[in-house]
C-alpha cells in the first residue's frame, strides 16, 4: 500500500508530522500522490525528507513521480528544491539509489505527473540494497525473481534496467553506503562493487562497511545510533550551501 497523509501549513509551522493512514493500493497518479506522499519536513538545513511505500506495479516510476512531486511542491513546503536526499534501507536502497542514477533515463520516469519537473536528487544514502542483478546472485534470487516477475534467460535486459549500478555515471550524486559484511540477503560484493564504480568515476561518497554485521543491522541500538549520525555529517558535507567532494571508505 501508499501510506501518507497531508502536511498542512500548520504542520510546517509546528514541525507537527500527520499521522500515517493508510489509502487504496493504486498505480500513483498526480492526484493519488497529493494526498499519498508521507512527507516528513526535516527542520535543520532546510532539507525534505520523504519516504513513499509505492505499490507493487512501476515502484521505481512511483518514487520519481514522488521526488517530481516534492520539487513542484518546494515553495508551499518551505523547502529547498535544490537539495533532496533519497534514503532507502534493502528493497528501499535499491530504490533510492534507480532514482537517484536515473534521473537521464526517460522510460523510467512513467506517466504520473509533473512531467516538466525533474527527478533528480542531491544525494542518496543506501542501506544494504542491491546494485546489481546480472550476477549469479541476482538472477537467481526468489526475491530478484519475483519482483521482476520474468527469469534472466527470459529478460536479461530487464535485469540490466533495474541494476543500479548499470546506470552510475560520473554526473551523480553523493552516495552513503551502509553495509554488512554478513549481510546473507544482500552480499556485502553488492556494495563493494558499487563502491568501486563510485571511485573510478569520481562521484563523491562515503561507504561504511561494517565488519561482523547482518542485513537489517540497523535494528540494533548502536548500529541505528550510528548510522544517524553518519547521515547527519554525510548531508552537512554534501546539501550544505557550500558542498565538498569527499571519499571515505
Amino acid at each position: 500500500d501508499v501510506q501518507g497523509d497531508a502536511v498542512t501549513d500548520a504542520d510546517l509551522a509546528s514541525g507537527h508530522v500527520p499521522d500515517v493512514h493508510d489509502v487504496p493500493a493504486e498505480r500513483l497518479d498526480a492526484e493519488d500522490l497529493e494526498r499519498a506522499a508521507r512527507v516528513l519536513v526535516v527542520a535543520r538545513a532546510g532539507v525534505l525528507a520523504a519516504e513513499v511505500h509505492p505499490p507493487r506495479v512501476g515502484p521505481i516510476e512511483d518514487v520519481k513521480c514522488a521526488v517530481r512531486w516534492m520539487r513542484a511542491h518546494a515553495e508551499e513546503l518551505r523547502v529547498d528544491p535544490d537539495r533532496i536526499a533519497v534514503v532507502g534501507g534493502s528493497a528501499g536502497g535499491h530504490l533510492s539509489m534507480m532514482v537517484a542514477y536515473s534521473s537521464d533515463v526517460l522510460e523510467l520516469e512513467g506517466t504520473g505527473g509533473w512531467s516538466e519537473t525533474s527527478s533528480a536528487v542531491q544525494a542518496v544514502v543506501d542501506l544494504y540494497g542491491p546494485t546489481d542483478f546480472t550476477t549469479p546472485y541476482g538472477r537467481t534470487h526468489k526475491t530478484t525473481t519475483s519482483y521482476l516477475v520474468k527469469s534472466y534467460e527470459e529478460a536479461p535486459e530487464l535485469y540490466e534496467q533495474c541494476s543500479p549500478l548499470f546506470h552510475v555515471d560520473a554526473t551523480d550524486p553523493p552516495t552513503l553506503i551502509f553495509q554488512g559484511t554478513l549481510d546473507d540477503l544482500v552480499p556485502v560484493e553488492q556494495s563493494d562493487r558499487l563502491a568501486a564504480k563510485l571511485e573510478s568515476l569520481g562521484v563523491p561518497y562515503w561507504y561504511d562497511r561494517l565488519d561482523g554485521w547482518p542485513h537489517t543491522m540497523d535494528l540494533a541500538r548502536p548500529i541505528s545510533e550510528r548510522v544517524k549520525t553518519v547521515i547527519e555529517a554525510f548531508f552537512d558535507e554534501f546539501l550544505s550551501d557550500d558542498p565538498k567532494n569527499a571519499t571515505s571508505e
